[in-house]
């Protein structure tokens, strides 16, 4: 398979054209501002993914839980079995060591298992600042549900049977994602903007950082390639 770059990588996660088209966008209004915060501020969200095959072969729902740093758009994800406390401890846990920074404050919706006393003492524990959206402003919480948004349309239209698949096409979009040019960025990507924070500020760094697999993108090509194949039958013949 040819190698090609982060911006291609990326659209062909897309897939679009597969088992259906992308609903229309409608008119974007304007996002409100945040206060200017250095990386380490992360949102997080907890998104229901849609019932597949699981590992023992038995359809059941998992969920997706998100974490997006507030100034550089570095985004970190992972699939739970349930939406419980004892998943988003595990996901907080998993985070810290999964951004290439020190994270000093987690913002999140007011679900359950994130104002239980488990999660509360997860953050004290682990020196992280735990801030909750206020009561009827989901619009707090917008950064990391456009994210979602852009996973229900460019990653949940694809064709797939198992939740082990899907999981490779997210980590796999994980990827490409922090690695593609932003606009809103000023054409930079995610990891762009934190090598420049990190080289002028070292102290930033986290020295428990995890590099993520190389071969996730490729993982995940194949994945969506098959799933092509499947649900256009007739192209190898075009």
């Amino acid at each position: 398979m040819p190698h090609p770059n982060r911006d291609a990588v990326y659209r062909l996660l897309k897939a679009e054209g597969l088992n259906r088209l992308p609903p229309a966008e409608k008119a974007r209004k304007p996002h409100g501002s945040f206060k200017d915060y250095e990386v380490g501020f992360i949102h997080v969200d907890v998104k229901h993914l849609p019932k597949l095959q699981d590992r023992d072969r038995v359809s059941r729902k998992r969920y997706l839980y998100v974490a997006i740093d507030r100034a550089s758009r570095y985004v970190h994800l992972a699939v739970k079995d349930d939406e419980t406390t004892a998943s988003a401890v595990a996901f907080l846990t998993d985070a810290l060591g999964a951004f290439p920074f020190k994270v000093t404050h987690v913002l999140t919706d007011r679900g359950s298992c994130f104002t239980a006393d488990a999660f509360e003492a997860a953050c004290e524990r682990h020196g992280v600042q735990h801030r909750k959206t206020r009561p009827y402003t989901p619009k707090t919480n917008g950064m990391v549900e456009r994210f979602n948004g852009r996973v229900q349309r460019e990653v949940l239209g694809i064709t797939l049977y198992r939740h082990a698949d899907l999981e490779i096409v997210l980590r796999g979009f994980n990827a490409a994602y922090n690695g593609r040019q932003q606009r809103v960025l000023n054409g930079l990507s995610p990891e762009m903007v934190l090598r420049r924070r990190l080289e002028a500020d070292p102290a930033l760094a986290n020295p428990t950082y995890r590099q993520p697999s190389p071969s996730l993108i490729k993982r995940a090509m194949r994945i969506v390639e098959d799933a092509k194949e499947v649900s256009h039958p007739d192209r190898r013949r075009i």
